[in-house]
């Protein structure tokens, strides 16, 4: 399983010039949407279609009518293994004028073509992906790149669409599948037009994922936010109550803690997020913008549904600790990963998917096992935050026991009366929803106050600098039966607890004070 933190399209124009009967079709489709203000942002609108045929689902029809703002065409960046990059899966790009004569063009280096034509001029761009990506090799997995099964087919946007000039706004898309399939994306639904819908941005398209065929979708909505799960395969659609009540325990438990749902900075809204959730032959998982990429290997075991439910959890929390607050650098990964991995553990056990002793085994088998065997640990500082994914147990592992340890003592401190959920409250109120980052100092200063001491010794011990963390005697000041042996950390409660470090361990459980 590859690290947690590791998608278009349709609008208005002719993809298959040969084929009247499609034309006559692709028309009709012009004058519902042209009729519709909620699908036109301006005369000057990108519009971009896609075609996915029955007959051949592995072949997606791409057409473009855009206003040129400069001469090249270009992709997102991604698929660095391969020579022409994500243009190795584009055939039989061509360029047309608005009389329909076929402007030249060359194809250069990145995935990126040269257009011999007069800027601000309007073009057609029409081509082929086939969506053979699955013969080729990829790092991460197929779940962040694009992939056909027998109930449809998953795209990213970046594997897909072709861009020109800035990051513009306002991008209708539009799809032409078969009749019974239906699309999922995150961008607004376009009214009264079937399969339609309105991407903020070039950013918004290419952090965008797809999927399109038979599976089953769940809406979630809270305020003007929705989450949307898209499942298909026969054993994860066997388990689709199970997912609704995950979402809908996990969604509540975060807007409850958080005090309000995700606050964007204006830069980058959102109001919608999709988890597309698929049998697959392993499991594995990737986010890409604020949308998550599932497999689930079928059969696959406890181990399986356990990992496949934490990537769910964990990303999902990153549209509050990373999406509506923002680090200013890099120092503070192990933060933004750390602390979401305690409140993943938090949410999950507040919906009863983990119970106490499974909360205390994960503990071990996925994070003290790793940050105990990381070669990083006791020369690299957890604030090297560009080594998280070399340094995972260093990173993730030690971050979420930081985020236990002062959990701990700020609960002693405070007779449990503060913990860190106020921190993250905190950034949340003061940087969510606006242009500003928060600093390490504005974490420490925000503990300190927390605590009611300075933590200038916690911070320079096991942040800036390279101490192991004793997580073992801080778990032991709860009033937790806790104990490194053998390169385990086992961890047990006591009988022996009283009424303040039950309070603790409560908390430390998922127990949001005074919700």
């Amino acid at each position: 399983m590859k690290t947690f933190s590791q998608l278009l399209v349709g609008a208005i124009i002719l993809i298959n010039c040969q084929n009247v009967k499609a034309k006559n079709s692709d028309l009709s489709l012009i004058n519902e949407i042209s009729n519709n203000p909620e699908a036109i942002a301006s005369d000057r609108q990108t519009r971009y279609s896609i075609r996915i045929d029955k007959e051949n689902p592995k072949m997606a029809r791409v057409g473009i009518s855009l206003f040129l703002e400069d001469d090249i065409l270009y992709m997102a960046p991604g698929a660095n293994q391969l020579p022409k990059r994500w243009a190795t899966f584009v055939h039989k790009l061509k360029v047309r004028d608005e009389n329909d004569h076929e402007v030249p063009i060359k194809e250069l280096e990145d995935a990126q073509w040269k257009v011999n034509y007069e800027i601000g001029k309007k073009v057609t761009v029409t081509y082929e992906v086939v969506l053979d990506h699955e013969e080729h090799q990829w790092s991460g997995g197929m779940d962040g790149v694009a992939y056909t099964t027998d109930w449809g087919v998953f795209y990213t946007g970046r594997s897909l669409l072709i861009f020109n000039g800035a990051n513009e706004e306002k991008v209708n898309v539009t799809f032409d599948v078969p009749k019974n399939w239906k699309v999922t994306t995150p961008w607004r639904v376009v009214p009264n037009v079937k399969n339609s819908f309105l991407a903020l941005n070039h950013s918004d398209l290419s952090q965008s994922m797809i999927f399109a065929g038979t599976h089953e979708e769940l809406s979630f909505k809270r305020e003007d936010f929705e989450l949307v799960f898209a499942l298909g395969g026969d054993q994860v659609l066997s388990k689709k109550d199970s997912y609704a009540n995950l979402a809908n325990g996990v969604m509540d438990y975060y807007i409850n803690l958080m005090g309000g749902l995700p606050k964007p900075p204006p830069s980058n809204p959102f109001q919608k997020a999709i988890v597309v959730i698929n049998d697959s032959n392993t499991t594995d998982g990737e986010v890409i913008g604020n949308n998550i990429s599932i497999l689930v290997e079928k059969n696959g075991g406890q181990m399986s549904q356990m990992l496949s439910t934490f990537v769910f959890a964990h990303e999902f929390f990153h549209l509050w600790n990373g999406k509506s607050f923002l680090p200013v650098g890099e120092d503070t990964e192990w933060f933004k990963e750390g602390f979401t991995n305690y409140y993943t553990l938090k949410a999950l056990h507040h919906v009863g998917f983990l119970n106490d002793d499974s909360f205390f085994g994960t503990l071990n088998d996925l994070f003290y096992q790793r940050y105990n065997t990381d070669d990083g640990l006791g020369t690299l500082s957890v604030t090297k935050g560009e080594e998280k994914h070399a340094h995972w147990g260093l990173i993730y592992g030690g971050g979420l026991f930081i985020g236990i340890s002062q959990d701990i003592i700020i609960r002693k401190n405070s007779s449990n009366q503060k913990s860190v959920d106020d921190l993250l409250r905190a950034l949340y109120t003061k940087f969510g929803g606006t242009s500003t980052s928060y600093t390490i100092h504005d974490i420490q200063e925000i503990l300190t106050d927390l605590n009611g001491t300075d933590q200038t010794d916690f911070f320079d011990n096991y942040i800036f600098g390279a101490e192991r963390i004793p997580i073992d005697t801080y778990l032991t000041m709860a009033g937790l039966d806790a104990k490194i042996q053998n390169g385990n950390l086992t961890i047990a409660k006591k009988e022996s607890a009283n009424p303040e470090e039950r309070l603790i361990i409560a908390g430390m459980f998922g127990s949001i004070k005074g919700k």
